[in-house]
């Protein structure tokens, strides 16, 4: 039997207003057992119009540059920094207009969606402006949720580049309706997730139950951009994603902070393919040859490859043959529906992707596209 888009009947989803659980029964509002399966996406851009306007009214105060509005009155506008598209960022319609977006959700087959900042994100900015910045992402978000409490969610962004105000902002987003992740780049300001001075807010995260959702944030490196052509898209964004999750196994990261939830995007780019290669060099593969010295610390799991099942992974490989063999590698139950609309790479439509997975049955097809986001945002 093929999943196909249902609307949404009265009260079918309790998760989807990101409330407490004696909220949800104030509300009278029942949770996502029922035999109707929705379509979760997880993985979803938007740049609020709250943040916009902030950029273009006090952008030029904080270093942006050529701030002006196009022929289709969409902002464009040079941000400091080492963002992919850099110099110039557009604030497409299609990613600031609420009802384009759910239309688009309609016409992709999609009940629920998860959004999150893209690029060029808050980091740029001199840190007292990228938390205001963050908090008009974050009210904007959540304010977008209640109003369509059974359509969006909303991953909280923070100004990484200042772990204090991180600290603050999380706090203080955590407890707005609809706010079910938290947004982390995969690399911040060109350090490795893995450095320390991040982890006080790994361990907020942890302790407050919200999922971490990875994002790609200034992809590698300079030789990406050619003059006639360019890898960004195609190699950088997977590669930061490869980057980021080795980054969390080998610096300590999960091991830190077991309870911790992470969902990568480009389905972690490379990671899964490449643990057996760390375990290679840590002497731990099976083919491996003994009494290797590795300069890897030291693990709590045995291997690298123990580490593949601690992550989530989105659908964005572009060949449903490859995601059949990310399922057999690490499981269904890790594969959840994001696909990186509406951005170049993005998977469109994902239930016709899900659909050609290989030998799919009926209860992957509902793991992937209903219940494994259902379990991470803990709906």
């Amino acid at each position: 039997m093929t999943i196909r888009r249902r609307e949404f009947i009265s009260g079918l989803t309790a998760g989807a207003v990101g409330l407490l659980a004696k909220d949800v029964r104030a509300a009278g509002l029942r949770t996502l057992d029922s035999a109707t399966k929705c379509v979760i996406d997880a993985h979803v851009h938007w740049y609020p119009p709250e943040f916009v306007d902030l950029i273009e009214k006090e952008g030029a105060a904080n270093g942006v540059t050529a701030i002006k509005r196009n022929k289709d009155g969409d902002l464009e506008a040079v941000i400091p920094g080492n963002h992919p598209y850099a110099p110039k960022a557009t604030f497409r319609r299609d990613m600031t207009d609420k009802g384009i977006i759910l239309k688009s959700m309609d016409d992709r087959h999609v009940d629920l969606s998860v959004l999150a900042q893209t690029n060029p994100h808050v980091m740029w900015a001199p840190p007292a402006f990228g938390l205001k910045l963050s908090q008009a992402i974050n009210d904007a978000t959540s304010k977008f949720s209640v109003e369509n409490p059974k359509r969006i969610l909303g991953s909280i962004t923070l100004p990484w580049q200042d772990i204090s105000l991180s600290l603050q902002e999380l706090e203080r987003a955590a407890k707005l309706p609809g706010m079910r992740a938290v947004s982390c780049p995969e690399n911040i300001l060109g350090k490795n997730v893995s450095d320390k001075s991040f982890w006080p807010v790994y361990e907020r995260i942890e302790t407050s139950g919200l999922p971490m959702f990875m994002h790609n944030i200034d992809p590698i490196s300079e030789r990406m951009v050619e003059k006639d052509f360019t890898m960004i898209n195609v190699l950088g964004n997977p590669f930061e994603a490869t980057i980021a999750c080795t980054a969390l196994v080998l610096g300590g990261v999960l091991d830190a902070f077991p309870k911790l939830d992470v969902y990568v995007p480009h389905a972690g780019g490379a990671f899964v393919f490449l643990t057996p290669r760390m375990d290679w060099s840590m002497g731990t593969a099976e083919y491996a040859p003994k009494g290797r010295t590795s300069s890897f610390k030291n693990l709590k799991l045995n291997s690298a490859s123990d580490y593949r099942r601690r992550f989530y992974y989105d659908l964005i490989l572009h060949d449903p043959k490859i995601t059949r063999m990310m399922i057999d590698i690490v499981g269904v139950d890790r594969i959840v529906c994001g696909t990186d609309y509406p951005q170049g790479m993005a998977i469109m439509k994902p239930v016709e992707y899900v659909e050609a997975i290989p030998r799919i049955t009926q209860h992957e097809r509902e793991m992937i596209l209903c219940e494994n986001p259902r379990r991470l945002l803990k709906l």
